[in-house]
């Protein structure tokens, strides 16, 4: 490389202006080599902080959360009004995010919308979503408990048996447990699901348009069940005994699963103390939901007691179950193509 030379022409500065350069810039050096000095050390500091973080997981600046969505009922209701969760999490630098939903499918469509982690549906939820190709895994179960769910109808409804539905408005939530029932049950009443017209509703909407007679049964679940028979007489046509094992499941994000499978292991050992707590302790249990989410005694009472409060790993028999209600779902149209439950349960060992 050529270097020009440059002549400075030291005559135009005195020797004292020349000295009082000299010391200006020596003094400008020192501050900027400072100033370079405490930036360097800052950065530095700052990567031992994130790698520190990563080892502790997460300290309390750099928390993760863990998004759990729940229903109305189940262990995780109770769950999230003790708390416990939250001091088991904050441990190791984890909090928690409670949303809940009115049924099962959109705790479906939160998961594969990536807005929350966790959820616990029924039957039909998880088979739909499957279905449509939500990245979710099969994480635990509660234990079959038929008789929890039915079809209702006015106290001074002509409608005295399944058969009688021919023709009949039946609200319903597609995609849940009701709406597999209402299937098993007018066929069990000798119909098809074409002979009766399906309302599909939220529970919430249901329940105005079941009160207000603008449908003619509803085929509903707990809690909702309860709350409806304080407010009217109903007559029941038939509940899930006999025509499906009214079964919850506990279900993750597939990349939650697989990235953080001690988190998901915490979450599942917390939420069985609280489901052995509940079957232990139901009245205790129904006091507590009471005070702690503004549940009427009654209804709290009937919703401690008409569930499993359990949590299982997830069963031979619950997958079997869940395989035989797609190919139904499947067979009357209702899936475009078969599945096979087989290949979202989660591969890691819950040890409870």
């Amino acid at each position: 490389m050529t270097h020009t030379k440059t002549k400075i022409q030291l005559s135009y500065f005195s020797k004292k202006h020349l000295k009082g350069c000299f010391s200006w810039g020596y003094s400008l050096l020192f501050v900027l080599v400072v100033c370079l000095t405490l930036t360097v050390a800052s950065c530095k500091s700052e990567v031992i902080n994130n790698s520190t973080a990563k080892t502790q997981n997460a300290p309390s600046n750099l928390t993760r959360v863990v998004r759990i969505g729940h229903q109305r009922f189940g262990a995780l209701f109770y769950l999230k009004a003790k708390g416990s969760l939250e001091t088991r999490l904050a441990e190791i630098g984890w909090s928690v995010e409670w949303t809940e939903f009115a049924a099962g499918p959109p705790i479906l469509a939160a998961i594969g919308k990536g807005k929350i982690d966790l959820g616990y549906a029924g039957v039909a939820p998880p088979i739909f979503a499957q279905s449509d190709g939500v990245p979710f895994v099969y994480i635990a179960n509660d234990s079959a408990l038929p008789g929890s769910i039915g079809i209702v109808v006015p106290q001074d409804s002509p409608i005295r048996t399944l058969a009688d539905l021919k023709g009949k408005k039946i609200a319903a939530t597609k995609k849940t447990a009701g709406h597999y029932l209402l299937i098993r049950a007018l066929t069990q009443g000798g119909l098809q699901l074409k002979d009766a017209e399906l309302v599909d509703l939220p529970p919430a909407k249901a329940r105005e348009a079941f009160v207000r007679g603008e449908v003619d049964a509803w085929a509903i679940w707990q809690p909702f069940l309860a709350q409806l028979q304080e407010t009217m007489p109903v007559n029941f046509l038939t509940d899930s005994d006999g025509l499906i094992n009214d079964r919850n499941f506990y279900l993750a994000s597939r990349s939650f699963a697989s990235d953080f499978p001690d988190i998901v292991k915490i979450v599942m050992g917390e939420t069985r103390k609280m489901a052995v707590w509940i079957t232990r302790n139901p009245e205790r249990a129904s006091r507590f939901i009471s005070a702690r989410r503004g549940i009427k005694r009654t209804t709290a009472r009937i919703l401690t007691q008409s569930r499993s409060y359990d949590l299982l790993p997830i069963q031979d028999s619950a997958v079997e179950e869940q395989q035989r209600i797609s190919e139904i779902f499947f067979r009357l149209g209702l899936l475009p193509d078969r599945i096979w439950i087989e290949d979202v349960i989660w591969k890691q060992r819950l040890d409870l």
